[in-house]
């Protein structure tokens, strides 16, 4: 593998778990308004535990660190895919990124997987809050993607502590 292609893919999973974790904080926000009942990493490990009889510590923290868990590894898998396919960004290509990453998860997994309600039988205002929060998650992605893979390679120990800014 090229090393080039192997950058990409890592700064790609690396910006998936930025992004993820970005989306977690708007849908915690819509959570807190009244939005959503639960996320999407908890309807999963509900499934699992019901399809799998994979059952996690009856102590909430345990129960919150799974879902971030699935959640921030989901992010960095699609992250990683998206580095290796988007050696150059496009205008639009985040945006057709998070609308694809939302379909194949509320079209295809979720009806197959039979890990929650699908996409077709969501209200209007549930599709809204996850493609915006998928759409804020392939941008902060793409973004972080292209900025990791755009700044040198520094050599750390060449530096003075005190030259340079620090933010």
């Amino acid at each position: 593998m090229p090393r080039h292609l192997l950058d990409r893919i890592l700064h790609g999973a690396l910006a998936g778990i930025n992004g993820a974790a970005t989306m977690t904080v708007l849908r915690m926000l819509a959570h807190r308004a009244g939005l959503l009942d639960q996320m999407v990493p908890q309807k999963v490990e509900q499934w699992a535990q019901r399809t799998a009889g994979v059952s996690v510590a009856p102590v909430p923290s345990v129960h919150r660190a799974v879902d971030h868990v699935l959640h921030l590894g989901y992010g960095a898998t699609w992250g990683a895919v998206y580095g290796a396919l988007t050696p150059r960004p496009r205008p639009g290509g985040a945006v057709a990124f998070g609308v694809g990453v939302w379909a194949i998860g509320a079209c295809i997994l979720f009806p197959t997987l039979r890990i929650g309600r699908p996409a077709w039988r969501s209200s209007a205002g549930e599709n809204t809050m996850n493609i915006a929060a998928h759409l804020v998650y392939s941008s902060v992605t793409a973004f972080l993607t292209e900025e990791f893979s755009r700044q040198p390679l520094r050599d750390v120990a060449s530096r003075s502590p005190a030259s340079g800014r620090v933010g």
